[in-house]
């Protein structure tokens, strides 16, 4: 990939908006001038993820993290800077693959793990589309009825019958042998003297992460062989955790926006054949039983979930299951039971749309009406000890509701449905409610991120305020940047973060500092700290106020900013200069008190007398040197 140009990330980063991005990861709720969301990084209760549309940053307090739009997608997409961009710059509608597109690769190892997947899922797509794939094709077309637009959306592919198809294509494009390894596209055999291709005679499921990006795939084999697994997963790494996705999401996940419900099924075949169909809110829990993560993300879209799981006893099992995790996580579960022996797939390609729309309408159950007859068909309600376990398990569920008012609501349903007095299950729900607390206080302590290690060095007060006036500075010009980097020489940051930041700063003013009209784009800059921590504690700086709130009462808001930042500056800069000198005053003050030897005293003072003729002199100059910058800006 080509350096691209510092102008270009600018570009894309300010053409790019942050709210919408995050948006597509976390809820966004408004507050004040910015937006509050629960940590994506981290379970919390009371939101401390931030994001200034303003700045185009965000920060996570509760785990510290913090950064622009790219880095953000880097964090959520497990992605490179480089990556980040492209997909950032594919969202703004930016064309940016004069920079992107690679040269022949002579070492794998160029290659990252993302880029690997991408090719493979490129391989296995065109593989499809040529005559070594006309049975995957014919298997998707003729078996399954699905159109070229929906297996060219979803990017369907084959992998032929063959021990060592991708392994010999990934020799031939330079694709590191590890990449494949690792990402579980090939498998070493027993002795390790060789490999072959994980994926064979099989039509292939590229699987999605929300931001578009091929994490790992799907494989349905297409041999009627009993010892043969009829589907094969990617290997799980740190791309591919299966409990974390849901497939189809990438392309459903405006719709289910814009209806307010999404609709969940068991496999990837009855995703593409309700999309097909025009019901694009439809996603599959990637052949998992329903996940608490999983059930986080779909709130980030919709409370409302209609579940559409095969008809069968082992279907209708999976969603009693799915409705206590939907509800954990706030979100109301809905259920529709296809006729016995139906699956999504097979209804809605024999009924059509129309039909199907009318059938889920007319069959649609609430979690509680599903519940019930679930009981009653397996015959849970004939007799009062099965009966009362039952309803016990119906309580469990409320009790897993977080909002107590829907709790109270849910209660007084399940009362008047099973003509029991509500004093009863109250009763019963109390005590499935202290159950419910401390499982679910269990849970998010094994869930919880540890927070950030602090630094050996805590940032001061005043490394903070210089800190954070360099930063701001950058918004109004180059002089402070100027006078920090002619003076650089003077002044070596305690907290390793702070330094770091000051001179990534300085390094960036000398790559411009040819061209005076030329600006540094902090926003923009944060991505490229080499150091997460140093990004993190950026982010945070100027998440926060302002060093002056009275800057935003001038008439000439810019030009005031421009010169309270130069002076909160200076006046940081001098007292950083002064501090190591009047720290090691003190020491030697101290020593002359304790000293008990005359001569040494004396010696003592003479040093002392030095430094303090020191520290005048160094005061004057920065004072002098501070009137005289001010004056003339």
């Amino acid at each position: 990939m080509r350096m691209i140009p510092p102008a270009i990330i600018d570009e894309v980063r300010q053409a790019a908006d942050i709210v919408d991005i995050v948006s597509d990861y976390v809820t966004l709720q408004p507050s004040g001038r910015n937006y509050k969301a629960l940590s994506p990084f981290t379970v919390e209760k009371t939101p401390s993820f931030i994001v200034s549309p303003e700045k185009q940053l965000y920060k996570c307090f509760s785990s510290g993290k913090g950064g622009n739009v790219f880095s953000f997608v880097m964090e959520m997409e497990k992605v490179s800077f480089p990556e980040a961009l492209e997909l950032v710059a594919k969202r703004a509608g930016i064309d940016i693959s004069r920079f992107t597109k690679k040269k022949e690769l002579h070492s794998g190892h160029e290659e990252s793990q993302t880029n690997t997947l991408r090719w493979a899922a490129r391989l296995y797509h065109e593989t499809l589309n040529r005559e070594t794939g006309k049975v995957g094709r014919n298997y998707f077309s003729a078996e399954r009825a699905l159109s070229d637009k929906i297996m060219q959306t979803f990017g369907l592919g084959y992998a032929p019958d063959a021990w060592d198809y991708l392994f010999t294509e990934a020799k031939r494009g330079g694709i590191a042998q590890e990449h494949l390894l690792d990402l579980g596209l090939i498998t070493a055999n027993k002795q390790k003297t060789s490999c072959y291709d994980t994926f064979r005679n099989r039509v292939i499921f590229p699987i999605f992460s929300v931001g578009g990006q091929v994490v790992g795939f799907g494989g349905r084999t297409l041999l009627d062989d009993p010892q043969t697994p009829k589907y094969l997963n990617s290997s799980e790494s740190k791309l591919f955790e299966k409990s974390k996705l849901l497939y189809g999401l990438h392309v459903a996940k405006n719709e289910i926006r814009r209806l307010e419900t999404a609709i969940l099924v068991e496999g990837y075949m009855d995703v593409l054949a309700l999309h097909q169909a025009g019901m694009t809110n439809a996603v599959a829990s990637c052949g998992t039983s329903l996940t608490r993560y999983q059930a986080k993300v779909l709130h980030h879209y919709t409370k409302r979930v209609l579940f559409m799981y095969d008809a069968d006893r082992a279907g209708q099992k999976s969603m009693m299951s799915g409705i206590d995790t939907l509800l954990s996580e706030n979100v109301t579960p809905y259920v529709v039971i296809l006729p016995e022996g139906d699956d999504p797939d097979s209804f809605v390609r024999r009924e059509g749309q129309e039909k199907f729309l009318q059938f889920a309408e007319q069959n649609m159950l609430s979690f509680q009406d599903f519940q019930i007859r679930f009981f009653m068909e397996a015959g849970d309600f004939a007799q009062p000890d099965l009966k009362s376990r039952a309803i016990r398990s119906m309580a469990h569920t409320i009790s897993l509701v977080p909002d107590r008012i829907r709790r109270e609501l849910y209660l007084q349903e399940l009362s008047k449905k099973l003509t029991l007095s509500l004093p009863a299950l109250q009763e019963l729900l109390n005590r499935e409610e202290s159950a419910t607390e401390k499982k679910s206080a269990s849970f998010e302590n094994r869930r919880l991120v540890p927070k950030p290690q602090q630094p050996a060095t805590s940032l001061s007060v005043l490394e903070k305020t210089f800190l954070k006036a360099v930063l701001e500075s950058a918004s109004y010009g180059n002089a402070v940047l100027e006078f920090a980097a002619s003076h650089e020489e003077m002044l070596e940051l305690p907290h390793k973060e702070a330094q770091d930041i000051f001179a990534h700063l300085i390094r960036r003013y000398h790559d411009i500092a040819d061209h005076p009209d030329e600006r540094i784009d902090i926003a923009s800059e944060i991505s490229s700290f080499s150091n997460p921590a140093s990004r993190d504690l950026a982010s945070g700086l100027l998440i926060d106020p302002p060093v002056s709130k009275k800057w935003l009462e001038q008439s000439d808001v810019h030009a005031e900013n421009a010169k309270r930042c130069l002076a909160m500056f200076l006046d940081a800069f001098k007292n950083l200069i002064l501090e190591p000198l009047v720290s090691q005053k003190n020491v030697l003050t101290e020593q002359i008190r304790v000293e008990n030897d005359t001569e040494r005293e004396i010696e003592l003072s003479r040093e002392k007398i030095i430094l303090d003729q020191k520290i005048r002199k160094t005061s004057q100059e920065l004072k002098k040197m501070i009137t005289s910058i001010l004056e003339n800006s």
